[in-house]
């Protein structure tokens, strides 16, 4: 089963930490994980601006898992509110890090 990781990027400053222990944490419960935070910078040939770019690609990673797992503060990013819209709309399975009791 295949899990992507939605949660705020754009603006945080500790982002790539947040998403990494939640790859761990995952994986350890024996999902496929997908990361976002890991998507390769745009290059000069690309015509959209940044965050464009990188949710456009984070879309495309998403339509291809079978839940959506959105860390904590995800309410406060535009990026992980439009991906848990999409993911509800579609039926994925929402899970979310602050109601995941097996993290406590």
């Amino acid at each position: 089963m295949k899990v992507y990781i939605s949660g705020p990027i754009s603006g945080a400053t500790a982002y790539r930490q947040s998403f990494k222990k939640a790859v761990e944490y995952l994986k350890h419960l024996g999902y496929d994980v997908v990361d976002p935070s890991i998507i390769d910078p745009p290059t000069k040939e690309t015509i959209f601006e940044s965050w464009d770019y990188y949710m456009r690609e984070a879309i495309k990673l998403m339509m291809d898992c079978d839940r959506i797992y959105m860390l904590e503060g995800w309410e406060d990013s535009e990026g992980a509110r439009l991906e848990q819209m999409i993911a509800i709309r579609l039926d994925m399975p929402c899970l979310y890090e602050v109601e995941d009791i097996e993290r406590v």
